[in-house]
């Protein structure tokens, strides 16, 4: 699966705009999931999200950034909730991009998208996941995935820690 994300140019107004609205409605993500059931050779995930009930501002951030929308199913939103939630989120290269663009002007997310830019970093020059599957990677580099990510999580959480293997 090849990224083929190619770099934009953005105006400093639509960046500004982005870092606000990631600093504010954002959620920078990393996630691990064991695809490879004979190896357990696991597959990190990389996304910022933003979820908003104004599909206008996510028909904006497509619009301009590109990426993923949708929106929440019933049961994905809270049982309180009276309007549509809709999202959108980017992934790949394109998350790699847009952090090191939007990181000068996030103050609330400065630390997360640090850490997601550490985490981007090691997937540069590594295989990727193709036809024959998730490859497995060094025990070194699963580390430092496995440390960034939870590093990511206890900024997201103070009433749990994560040791998952």
């Amino acid at each position: 699966m090849t990224d083929l994300y190619e770099r934009k140019n953005y105006s400093p107004h639509q960046v500004g705009y982005l870092a606000g609205i990631v600093d504010g409605e954002g959620c920078v993500y990393i996630g691990n999931h064991s695809c490879n059931k004979e190896t357990g050779a696991k597959y990190y995930q990389t996304l910022i999200k933003v979820s908003n009930t104004d599909k206008g501002l996510i028909d904006w951030l497509m619009s301009i950034f590109g990426g993923l929308r949708g929106e929440y199913t019933p049961s994905q939103m809270s049982k309180n909730g009276r309007k549509q939630v809709y999202f959108w989120q980017c992934s790949g290269s394109r998350v790699t991009h847009l952090c090191e663009l939007i990181l000068p002007f996030c103050i609330i997310k400065k630390k997360e998208i640090e850490i997601m830019l550490k985490m981007r970093a090691t997937f540069n020059g590594v295989a990727k996941k193709g036809k024959q599957g998730i490859q497995t990677h060094s025990k070194e580099l699963l580390d430092i995935r496995q440390a960034l990510m939870n590093e990511l999580r206890q900024l997201h959480c103070r009433n749990h820690t994560y040791q998952r293997d």
